[in-house]
């Protein structure tokens, strides 16, 4: 299943207390046992949003929704994957976010993986990380920011 991230009409996702929360039955890559997290959005912050897990320790993982950051992404999924999110029909518009590591903070650099995005039903909260068909065509480690003397040499 294609799902793209530049969709025409993509929602853009506003947490409230009533929405904020989600459950990925599988928890995370490398983190199985952390399955429930709540979203985070700090106006000043944007576009970075906070996942934090609410089910044991205190786990804040930054992360940001790819539409206008990163053209041309195309999320391959597998059906397994889309069958389990409900990913179908009208559903097939999911909260896409894609965890970011940042390197520095002053000098700024800040990567992204989008080989392995989260996904998450807008409609049910129920999310997964997935791991594209398509990884190959994405980096584990694409540069969102880079302010160093290394990422402004040309």
């Amino acid at each position: 299943m294609l799902v793209e991230a530049s969709i025409s009409g993509q929602q853009e996702f506003v947490p409230d207390e009533t929405n904020n929360v989600f459950f990925m039955p599988e928890g995370l890559i490398g983190l199985s046992d952390f399955k429930k997290f709540e979203l985070i959005v700090d106006p000043e912050s944007l576009p970075f949003v906070i996942l934090r897990c609410i089910d044991g320790d205190d786990i804040q993982i930054p992360a940001v929704e790819p539409v206008g950051l990163v053209e041309n992404y195309k999320l391959n999924i597998g059906d397994a994957d889309a069958e389990m999110l409900g990913l179908t029909g009208a559903d097939a518009n999911p909260l896409i976010l894609n965890v970011a590591t940042i390197k520095s903070f002053d000098p700024q650099k800040v990567t992204l993986n989008l080989a392995a995005p989260i996904l998450v039903n807008r409609r049910t909260r129920v999310g997964k990380q997935v791991v594209l068909v398509n990884y190959q065509d994405y980096s584990t480690a694409h540069v969102l920011i880079d302010q160093t003397s290394e990422g402004q040499q040309g």
